[in-house]
């Protein structure tokens, strides 16, 4: 399931609105999109193995400043 499901990423206004955010949050928007596309391949399915790894991988690659 492509991720244009996810409505706010499929319009330049969500998008615009999800950058903002990430950047007042410290998050780059393609590690977003990034979790986005791993859960919506989940959807209407178990629990795969891997999945959580790919989250902690991209997780990972987040720098969060301290604030």
């Amino acid at each position: 399931m492509p991720r244009n499901v996810v409505v706010l990423l499929d319009n330049s206004d969500g998008r615009s609105m999800i950058k903002e955010a990430c950047k007042e949050n410290g998050m780059h928007f393609a590690e977003f999109e990034e979790l986005v596309q791993a859960e919506v391949e989940q959807t209407g399915k178990q629990r795969r193995a891997g999945l959580w790894d790919s989250f902690d991988d991209i997780l990972d690659r987040i720098q969060v400043d301290d604030k």
